[in-house]
């Protein structure tokens, strides 16, 4: 009988297949560790670069326009088309209405109707580039804002698109 040689491959090559079968290993190890890292990374960007859900795209153009931690409430329908919202006033000042009675009334129903049709027109035309991002926008066709001060209720406005916008004032200073 034949004995089988002792040191195989190594004994007729000279090289020792241990190391590089270590080599081997550890590269795939470290190549797979990389590849599940940058699938974790990439999908966190695209979660990142998503736009945001159609009432909270709302929220922010309006908060935009009439400032910040101002919308207190976004509710869309989009079987409808209708956005309601509930923001409070940046320019409704009680305090001057001792001033001129007659003068802060017109102003604050101005003031109110210019924060009211701000408001609406940009809901209502979307720019192009927001649009893109979030077609629902476009489906929206009317804007109802529900305007309030402190708690109390000031005014409603309605605007349908491509008609005014429809201000009434609830509040009884404005009346």
């Amino acid at each position: 009988m034949a004995r089988a040689r002792v040191g195989g491959l190594s004994r007729k090559t000279g090289v020792n297949p241990v190391p590089i079968i270590i080599f081997v290993l550890v590269a795939a190890l470290v190549g797979g560790g990389l590849f599940a890292w940058d699938y974790r990374w990439r999908k966190k960007q695209e979660e990142a670069t998503k736009p945001p859900a159609p009432d909270v795209l709302v929220r922010s153009l309006i908060e935009n326009i009439i400032g910040k931690d101002t919308v207190k409430e976004v509710k869309l329908d989009a079987a409808t088309g209708t956005v309601n919202a509930t923001f409070e006033s940046a320019t409704f000042k009680p305090e001057e209405a001792q001033k001129d009675p007659q003068k802060w009334v017109q102003n604050s129903r101005e003031f109110l109707t210019a924060e009211a049709q701000l408001a609406s027109d940009i809901i209502l035309n979307v720019p192009p580039p927001i649009l893109a991002q979030v077609p629902a926008m476009g489906d929206i066709k009317t804007v109802a804002l529900t305007i309030v001060y402190q708690e109390a209720l000031l005014a409603t406005a309605v605007a349908p698109r491509g008609k005014e916008i429809q201000v009434t004032f609830v509040d009884s200073r404005l009346k």
